[in-house]
């Protein structure tokens, strides 16, 4: 059974339980985020795959995730400050316009049943991440960052989820880990993802700063090279 939801295509990509805070300022969507927060307050965000963020004519991606709005603020002109809580995936059945922005039949996603490798991969990918944020912390100098103060979930999908939205790879990238549909495939990859990070970060505190980077050679998840 679908149900309809009003649609921000935005130059991001949200996940379950992830926190992002919005700036809205153009006619169409002060409209919509009123409307929200006059009625169930959500209202879905979906990575732009065409078009540029605040034109008219943008294009959303397939996938994406419904948001609830946890605060908000209306300025004197009448902007609004957001902060949203992403909460469940869906996938855009059909879109129609309404007052200029969009509206979108969805269906809802959920993962199938966690499979019996998913706690041991959640194990692995917390280990990696730990090292990734530690590297994260020295590279960029956050010295007062205390990494034993982070609270990384332990259960296996919203691990998937929290380590999806935090790291840094490119949105096209952090979409197919959205679209992923078992929490086993998605700590997979996000697993591959850390393994590769902590391969080109070891190269690189070895050759120092000041040096280019050596050539990857690491497989067939090249293409998710990014580090801070």
């Amino acid at each position: 059974m679908s149900s309809e939801l009003p649609l921000f295509p935005l130059n991001v990509v949200l996940f379950p339980g992830m926190q992002l805070p919005l700036h809205i300022f153009e006619q169409r969507y002060r409209l919509m985020m009123q409307r929200c927060l006059d009625g169930d307050r959500c209202f879905g965000v979906a990575m732009i795959t065409e078009g540029q963020e605040g034109e008219s004519g943008t294009v959303p991606a397939s996938t994406g995730c419904s948001c609830e709005i946890v605060e908000s603020t209306t300025l004197p002109d009448g902007r609004m400050n957001l902060v949203v809580q992403g909460r469940r995936r869906f996938r855009i059945l059909t879109m129609r316009e309404e007052d200029d922005y969009l509206i979108g039949a969805v269906e809802w996603i959920d993962d199938e049943p966690a499979g019996d490798r998913s706690d041991e991969l959640a194990v692995e990918v917390k280990t990696l991440l730990t090292g990734y944020l530690a590297s994260l912390a020295h590279n960029t100098e956050l010295t007062n960052l205390g990494l034993e103060e982070i609270d990384i979930p332990d259960d296996p999908y919203s691990l998937s989820m929290w380590v999806a939205a935090l790291i840094a790879i490119p949105n096209e990238q952090k979409q197919q880990l959205l679209v992923l549909e078992t929490t086993e495939e998605r700590l997979d990859l996000e697993y591959q993802i850390l393994f590769r990070s902590a391969i080109v970060q070891r190269a690189y505190e070895k050759r120092g700063p000041d040096t280019t980077s050596p050539e990857d050679e690491t497989g067939p998840f090249a293409q998710f090279a990014s580090l801070n």
